[in-house]
């Protein structure tokens, strides 16, 4: 467990943890809420090395309880996952009995679940009777995508702490890290800010196929040769033969991505164009003015939308390329 985005990222919520323990403020119980990709878990495990450094400064992140934290094998932090979809309620009372045994030391105890939307009704009635019997050095963290989906009588028992979404650079740097190339990185970030989101994308395959049929349907386009629609039938019959819209809209996200990128250039406002190794095969063959670029990004978000309607993919994508071109 690393702790590098979220000190990176979340500053205000570091201090939050640090103040209400500087202050003896801290609840003991807590509701993380923020968007897939945000260091929910992270935080969590954070604040538990924080519980339980034995340093001044905590949590110093080099003892021996922050290290066993950092594993993510410590005995006294306790992690329920939701299991087969759903969080169950004899998962909360293993986890109140495992909880509630005598410590071998006086530690501070903390329980994690993950997904706490997902709890089954009974399961969240035993998790808020084992709650109200939380004191001293024992503390509940819960965590959420959609805190909405709460239970009410949850939320009420909690203190809410909302993440912030990661910044696309973050997610980009993450990616480089774990080895994706950073063109890729760069257009991935902007369509999801969840690294895990991004390399679920790069997984399944099609994305990466998409990416490089925008850049050379891009290319195309920017020739003004009439050569896009033949580009995107050589190069985009599997995405002709895919029926899932999603792969479709993000298509368009990725022309849309590269017609804004042409709009940077043409200003000269080049440090946050994404497609840094597209751009300058493409620059040449811009010959056109701002407004131009602009209507040409206005039509490609009108043809996004009518995705939203049954239309047959071959003449959709006929019409988009020859609008396009013209």
């Amino acid at each position: 467990m690393k702790f590098d985005t979220l000190l990176k990222t979340q500053r205000k919520i570091i201090k939050l943890f640090h103040n209400s323990l500087r202050k003896k403020r801290l609840v003991h119980i807590y509701l993380f809420e923020g968007a897939k990709g945000t260091p929910k878990l992270e935080a969590a495990y954070y604040f538990a090395a924080m519980m339980l450094c034995r340093e001044t400064e905590k949590p110093c992140l080099r003892c021996r309880d922050c290290l066993r934290v950092q594993k993510e094998i410590h005995p006294s932090v306790f992690l329920v996952r939701p299991e087969t979809g759903t969080i169950r309620k004899q998962q909360i009372e293993t986890l109140e009995r495992e909880f509630s045994l005598t410590a071998l030391s006086e530690d501070a105890r903390i329980f994690i679940i993950e997904d706490i939307e997902k709890a089954t009704l009974t399961a969240a009635n035993s998790l808020l009777k084992f709650t109200e019997e939380l004191d001293g050095d024992k503390f509940g963290i819960m965590l959420t995508e959609n805190v909405n989906q709460v239970l009410p009588t949850i939320r009420s028992r909690a203190q809410i702490v909302s993440f912030e979404k990661l910044p696309p650079e973050v997610v980009a740097e993450e990616l480089i890290s774990k080895g994706v190339e950073e063109e890729t990185s760069r257009v991935l970030s902007k369509l999801t800010n969840s690294v895990e989101e991004c390399m679920e994308l790069i997984g399944e395959g099609k994305i990466l196929d998409l990416i490089e049929l925008a850049r050379k349907v891009g290319l195309s386009l920017a020739g003004g040769n009439g050569a896009p629609l033949l580009t995107f039938y050589e190069e985009g019959k599997f995405l002709l033969e895919d029926s899932d819209r999603r792969s479709h809209r993000l298509f368009l996200d990725l022309l849309i991505m590269l017609a804004n990128d042409e709009l940077a250039y043409i200003l000269g406002d080049e440090e946050g164009i994404l497609f840094i190794n597209t751009i300058p095969k493409i620059a040449p063959y811009l010959q056109v003015d701002y407004e131009t670029k602009l209507r040409e990004v206005e039509k490609l978000l009108n043809y996004k939308n009518r995705l939203n309607y049954n239309v047959n993919l071959e003449l959709f994508y006929a019409d988009l390329l020859i609008e396009i071109a013209r």
